[in-house]
């Protein structure tokens, strides 16, 4: 019986060729995307859960800072016995690695740790061990194929340029690559000791504000992140409450409102909102999430709603089939079935071409949002399941709610075509185009809104100009000595306006905090800044009180303050803020992105033979002669070094780079909602426009002309979209600020990005419905009036 049902839906669907293929095209698109972004939930709820015995794994935190001190892990190991095990983890910003074929590249996943992160973290060592002392290095298998090939690296050199000159360190294992859904990914893992040398030449970029201790460091800074096993049902909170006496180790005055805690490793990715130091991990967004799922939601009732119209359209021309059936002794049960059997027949042969989509978007995905979702991910048991789910519910779903309805018709009326077809099912026909066209504003009214803000935070920065500047690190003392020499050479080029450094250059992504003592001992923390002479005026930054820094004179720095910082403190020009001099008053500007207030800022100048990068201002009609002069210079100077320049506008577009990726996923699912809105109007058109065929035939008999019935079609169906409109702008307005809640400065959503997805929602129904109406209007009104 139920073998005779499916070969029953198999000829229906081969027999209904065009309505078939496009609920099977429309289904195969909404499963598609849903399937990708239900990957995509799963995996970023996934991260770090692969670790052994995650739920007893932590990360130390000391207020709301990820990271410690170096001793901590060591000495809480020794003093409690629940501590298991531990590991210290350094992450060093882009360092040159030279291999033996003396080929020079750049490694951005640099790590140094104790050996004990592999057996914490599981992951395996494929051949050898790992790194034990400064000289040792272990290097991932994707690290392995890129500096040696084909090659076992076991007891081969790799040059780390580290304090101005690279040091050999013999790689002594190969490790698996880290899981994608790990937050902390290096390629590279070196001894925790060796960091000591990264963290010296951190310090010598800062020139003469870096700290020149040449130890590692103590109790006095927090500079790793730490990871403890604890014994099993053992009590984090209690653990932490006893680690409060190592806070008398922390300098400053604030003692009292610092404590550890023991996060849980499984919340590090998603949960870290408010804690700094995150800079060598991975980090999602959960409010992101959020918006995935209420998309995910979206395309599947879309989907479905697509589907039920698209397959009541297929059933609707074939309604003398069921009226026999009936009239043969088929029960309500039976017709039911069969539509059921065959709407998840649809559903299942959907799943094919869905999987190209699959294939496909989440390339896109991981490519747009940067994200590591690898097909490992659709054997989570979680997402299989909510995948059999979904698939069962859209199947059964659809068929039962077409079934239903043909199922309760009388076999009579069936025969003979005299349904009712307006009323109740009329209604709830439009309601689903509504449901259609509402959620495709919203997408459009989305990516119009998104598109707007990111428009705003790249040009409208406060206080300062960044176009048509050149930025370029100087990585070694070779260059930071030869600052005022490239300088030099540079001013003299034509289409160079102004040439400065300094140690940052606003806006710059990372918050420097700069500490002033009084002459008492008492210290502020500020937002800083260090900068050189003459970058004020290659910025645009206008002084309002006072003068911007000269020459570079040593002894007690001046320092120049921002508006907020006059403010606050009542501070002039020629006054002491604190105990420093304030050389000038500037007017407040974004010193960094747009997602944070401007703060009270201190700037602080630096000695012009500490410059750790140089910035150009061109007139942008030479630029390319400009900086191929800077790399002659570079290499002229420092040979073994990596020459890189980059506009500061670049730079700045990197601070909006996951919300631009945003709004290219968004943009790609409004494009789809178009083509699902669109499949699904033309269901409900085909249907409307079957049961008017009288009419239209009466009305041409009566002399209506064809624009006449074009404009009697498209108006019932306008009316419905603008319903959809009213009902949309609210929700995209709700959505639309909480996104925009994530920037300081934002702009404002005005009426016209709500009226320009509406007026494109009205043209696209338009132009699906006037293509269906236009044959009905033209086809001879004897035909129309024959069929009734």
């Amino acid at each position: 019986m139920f073998s005779s049902d499916i070969k029953t839906a198999l000829r229906n669907i081969l027999r209904n060729k065009v309505s078939s293929s496009i609920s099977i095209f429309g289904l195969s698109i909404g499963l598609g995307c849903i399937i990708i972004l239900l990957a995509l939930v799963v995996h970023e709820k996934s991260f770090d859960r692969f670790i052994p015995g995650y739920r007893s794994v932590y990360r130390i935190t000391l207020g709301n800072n990820g990271l410690t001190q170096y001793p901590l892990a060591e000495a809480m190991a020794n003093e409690f016995p629940e501590v298991k095990s531990y590991f210290r983890y350094y992450g060093a910003r882009s360092l040159q690695i030279r291999t033996g074929n003396n080929v020079i590249s750049r490694e951005n996943a640099f790590g140094f740790a104790d050996a004990s992160v592999f057996r914490i973290l599981g992951i395996k060592m494929m051949s050898g061990i790992p790194a034990s002392t400064p000289g040792e290095v272990a290097i991932s298998k994707k690290a392995a194929l890129k500096y040696f090939g084909a090659v076992s690296p076991l007891g081969s050199i790799l040059q780390v340029k580290i304090d101005d000159g690279f040091t050999p360190l013999t790689v002594t294992g190969v490790y698996e690559n880290f899981p994608s859904n790990s937050s902390l990914v290096p390629s590279v893992i070196a001894d925790i000791k060796l960091s000591e040398k990264v963290l010296r030449q951190f310090q010598q970029s800062l020139g003469e504000f870096g700290d020149q201790n040449n130890s590692m460091p103590g109790w006095d800074k927090t500079e790793f992140l730490t990871y403890v096993t604890l014994e099993k049902n053992s009590d984090p909170v209690s653990l932490a409450e006893r680690m409060e006496k190592y806070v008398a180790f922390v300098p400053g005055d604030n003692k009292s409102e610092l404590h550890y805690r023991l996060q849980p490793v499984a919340e590090i990715y998603l949960k870290s909102s408010g804690i700094s130091g995150q800079q060598f991990l991975k980090q999602g967004n959960p409010q992101d999430l959020i918006y995935y799922e209420i998309i995910s939601l979206m395309i599947l009732v879309i989907s479905l709603a697509n589907y039920v119209l698209l397959t009541r359209a297929g059933v609707a021309d074939r309604i003398h089939n069921l009226g026999t059936r009936k009239v043969f002794g088929a029960s309500y049960g039976k017709i039911r079935r069969l539509i059921i059997i065959e709407s998840f027949v649809i559903v299942i042969v959907s799943l094919l071409p869905a999987t190209f989509i699959v294939d496909s978007g989440m390339g896109l995905v991981n490519s747009t949002l940067n994200k590591t979702i690898a097909p490992e991910v659709f054997l989570n048991p979680l997402l299989l399941l909510i995948l059999t789910f979904v698939i069962v519910f859209t199947g059964i779903a659809a068929g039962w709610l077409i079934g239903l309805y043909y199922s309760k018709i009388p076999a009579l009326d069936l025969i003979t075509g005299r349904i009712n077809n307006h009323g109740r099912s009329g209604r709830l026909n439009y309601a689903f185009l509504s449901l259609h066209f509402m959620i495709f504003i919203v997408f459009v009214s989305g990516i119009i809104g998104i598109t707007k803000q990111l428009e705003f935070s790249k040009t409208a920065y406060i206080g300062i100009d960044p176009k048509d500047v050149l930025v370029s690190d100087l990585t070694s003392t070779g260059l930071m000595s030869s600052f005022n020499t490239i300088r030099n050479e540079m001013e003299n080029i034509p289409g160079v306006k102004a040439v400065a450094g300094g140690t940052f250059i606003p806006p710059f992504a990372h918050f420097l905090p700069v500490t002033l003592a009084t002459a008492e001992g008492e210290k502020v923390r500020f937002d800083g800044l260090i900068m050189g002479e003459g970058m004020t005026q290659l910025l645009g930054m206008e002084v309002i009180d006072g003068e911007s820094f000269g020459p570079y004179k040593g002894g007690t720095p001046e320092v120049l303050i921002n508006e907020s910082t006059a403010k606050k403190y009542n501070v002039r020009a020629g006054e002491k803020l604190l105990a420093f001099q304030v050389k000038g008053v500037v007017k407040d500007f974004n010193a960094h992105s747009m997602h944070s207030e401007i703060q009270p800022l201190v700037i602080l100048q630096q000695n012009p033979e500490r410059m750790s990068l140089i910035a150009v201002k061109t007139d942008g009609r030479n630029d390319e002669i400009i900086k191929e002069k800077l790399r002659q210079l570079y290499s002229r100077i420092a040979p073994d070094e990596i020459f890189e320049v980059s506009y500061l506008t670049d730079r700045i577009d990197d601070f909006y780079a996951s919300e631009t990726n945003q709004a290219k996923l968004i943009g790609a699912f409004a494009v789809l909602t178009a083509v699902l809105s669109v499949m699904g109007l033309f269901g409900i058109s085909l249907i409307s426009i079957t049961r008017r065929r009288k009419e239209i035939g009466l009305r041409k008999v009566n002399g209506a002309s064809t624009r006449e019935v074009l404009v009697m079609v498209n108006v019932d169906f306008i009316k419905w979209v603008l319903i959809a409109f009213i009902a949309s702008v609210p929700l995209s307005v709700f959505l639309l600020n909480k996104w925009l809640e994530r920037f300081a400065y934002r702009t404002e959503l005005r009426w016209w990005i709500f009226a320009a997805a509406g007026m494109l929602a009205i043209i696209v129904a338009i132009l699906t419905v006037s293509w269906q109406s236009v044959r009905a209007a033209r086809q001879n009104p004897v035909e129309a009036l024959r069929y009734e």
